[in-house]
């Protein structure tokens, strides 16, 4: 029988994503981080519980929260964190996008379904805010 000292951290479960024409190994996050990024992002929270969250809250917080499992799924913490989730924001969104994936991947092993639902919403709302900033189809009188 294990006991728990035997047991390997979530750290030591890693993939590697390709990012930026090379790769980049990721990691599982612990419980304690991913409740951590939650306290910060409590809008992601609601998302996987099927709560809706406002577009644009979403707006405000998909870089940051991104970013921010970004760092800690590439094993940052503390104050390397901060300059690890500032270059993370910096990525390519289709980088971002493949890091989330697998980060979430590894630390929620049944996520598949989650994240195509997850996939399904953004996209629907990604629609919405089109609608919204979709110039009226208006003729202006000519004088």
């Amino acid at each position: 029988m294990k006991r728990l000292l035997d047991i390997a951290p979530a750290g030591t479960i890693t993939t590697k994503v390709p990012v930026g024409g090379g790769e980049l190994e990721v990691m599982k996050i612990s419980a304690k981080r991913v409740t951590g990024l939650l306290m910060r992002y409590p809008e992601l929270g609601d998302l996987m519980g099927g709560k809706k969250v406002p577009p644009m809250r979403l707006v405000e917080i998909a870089v940051d929260a991104s970013a921010a499992l970004i760092a800690a799924g590439c094993g940052y913490s503390g104050e390397e964190a901060e300059a690890a989730e500032a270059k993370a924001a910096e990525l390519d969104i289709e980088d971002q996008l493949r890091l989330v994936e697998a980060i979430a991947k590894l630390t929620f092993p049944p996520i598949g379904p989650l994240f195509d639902q997850l996939k399904a919403r953004v996209a629907i709302f990604l629609e919405e805010l089109e609608k919204e900033e979709a110039p009226a189809d208006e003729t202006q009188p000519t004088v």
